[in-house]
């Protein structure tokens, strides 16, 4: 049990069977630019992924989503059919206080399904805003990440749940890998970080995800933004001009 932990309950509610092997878990937990998310839900969609669990708590905050026309809770688990590979996603912003106690049962629940090691993926809000989008990551196992295309990250944080599960990760010498996202988006869906974070994956685990949508909407939103620019520059001018 994680030091100082409160007894918070959280409860894993399993709708799909599941038999225990050796997967790799992928978490895609809210975060900046919701990257995460978006490209374990594109994932999801693409390879027609199965719901597996999800959890409750009171703890989280309350959130009900409506995912192709059905009623979804916001923190979900999928797999693929051979259960190979585990993906986690949610939405809305966990409270620190919250995430020992959620990162202890999801780790334990992993672990209970044979769980071998985990991959993060973690918005990393320094981005350049331009279209090279350079991944960074570290492993615990010093895995080597330069042959999918990530580079060394030599600083860079693990915030949330993620943390929590990689501070016990360490502890018990699971493996571990953190896959550090550049984003210049807070507030708004970062789908050039999600397509980057997925080309990784398909050189990892062979998904083969064609991640030509997510990248038309990248480009989509980089010329509305350029747009806007623009136009407010050319309001100030104007401005400017009739003070004169």
């Amino acid at each position: 049990m994680f030091r100082g932990m409160a007894s918070i309950d959280v409860e894993i509610v399993e709708t799909q069977p599941m038999k225990k092997g050796k997967p790799t878990v992928i978490l895609g937990f809210a975060g900046p630019g919701f990257i995460g998310g978006t490209a374990v839900m594109f994932v999801a969609r693409n390879k027609n992924l199965v719901q597996r669990a999800h959890v409750r708590s009171q703890v989280i905050p309350p959130m009900i989503l409506l995912i192709d026309g059905q009623i979804t809770p916001d923190f979900r688990i999928y797999s693929h059919d051979d259960e190979d590979l585990l993906f986690i996603t949610n939405t809305t912003m966990v409270a620190s206080e919250n995430a020992w106690p959620i990162g202890q049962k999801l780790l334990e629940w992993f672990l209970s399904k044979g769980a071998s090691s985990f991959i993060s993926i973690e918005p990393l809000p320094f981005g350049t805003g331009t279209k090279e989008r350079p991944l960074l990551g570290f492993s615990t196992h010093r895995k080597d990440l330069s042959k999918f295309g990530v580079q060394p990250a030599r600083e860079g944080s693990v915030a949330g749940i993620s943390a929590c599960m990689l501070d016990e990760c360490v502890k018990r010498d699971i493996p571990w890998t953190s896959l550090f996202v550049p984003t210049t988006q807070v507030s708004t869906v970062d789908y050039g970080g999600a397509a980057a974070v997925i080309e990784v994956l398909n050189k990892m685990f062979k998904l083969g995800v064609d991640v030509t949508l997510l990248k038309q909407r990248d480009e989509m939103m980089r010329r509305v933004f350029e747009s806007r620019m623009k136009g407010e520059r050319r309001g100030l001018l104007d401005s400017l001009r009739r003070r004169d």
